[in-house]
């Protein structure tokens, strides 16, 4: 009876650690400091959900291009957050939500560009976003033409272009702009229009589509069992 317990637990540990996880850096939701992924309000609910379902596998860190490349290539791979959108959903396999998010436009601190509308913004002359990103698929999916394109890298260096000058505006989330400026030594130097919402939304664990169903139901069973018990509100009350 004991063997059988012991090849039953194994089967399901070697189950549960087929999946491969990625995030990008990405404050408040996951958070690095001096290299190693400290915490952030998605990486505790993903570490919570792993606890859950057995998994031990340690999340890697990589730029979101090439997280999307892999998670698009290969089977049994995830990444989080992801904004789970209309041009997405198809692709991926989804658990979630994790967290809530606003993505508006962010403008150099004291520039002259007003806009009160999607509209309005069509009509700046540059638009900074990263490839791959959802901001990105957003954007474009919204008809707008004026997006200045990062082939590949972090989205954050988009702050020193709309800095620098070289874009009129930015979309981010609002917390995560703020706090992106701040530990990059630009606090007060880029400001939310609040007036304009691009995109309110929900982020998730996209996994890819040839992942099993099963492994996906484990998942999202755990995530809710998390909700349920209060867990996701005490890690979200954390970053608040």
């Amino acid at each position: 009876m004991k063997k059988i317990v012991f090849l039953v637990s194994l089967i399901s540990l070697l189950f549960s650690e087929s999946i491969t996880i990625m995030t990008e850096v990405f404050p408040p939701f996951q958070i690095v400091n001096e290299g190693e992924l400290t915490g952030g309000i998605s990486v505790e609910i993903v570490r919570a959900i792993q606890k859950e379902v057995g998994n031990n596998s340690k999340i890697k860190v990589y730029p979101w291009s090439r997280g999307m490349k892999l998670l698009e290539k290969r089977k049994n791979y995830a990444l989080f957050s992801t904004l789970r959108t209309k041009q997405r959903e198809n692709k991926f396999k989804w658990v979630g939500p994790l967290a809530k998010m606003e993505l508006v436009f962010f403008k150099k601190t004291n520039s002259k560009i007003k806009i009160n509308s999607i509209d309005d913004a069509k009509k700046v002359s540059k638009i900074g976003v990263t490839n791959k990103v959802a901001n990105y698929d957003i954007l474009k999916a919204m008809g707008f033409k004026n997006l200045d394109v990062i082939k590949s890298g972090v989205d954050v260096k988009n702050i020193k272009k709309l800095i620098k000058g070289r874009i009129d505006l930015w979309p981010a989330l609002k917390s995560t702009g703020i706090y992106n400026a701040k530990i990059m030594g630009y606090a007060g130097k880029i400001e939310p229009i609040d007036n304009v919402t691009i995109f309110e939304g929900d982020l998730y664990i996209a996994f890819n589509k040839n992942t099993d169903d099963k492994i996906i139901k484990k998942w999202q069973s755990a995530l809710d069992k998390l909700k349920e018990n209060g867990t996701i509100k005490e890690i979200i009350k954390r970053y608040k």
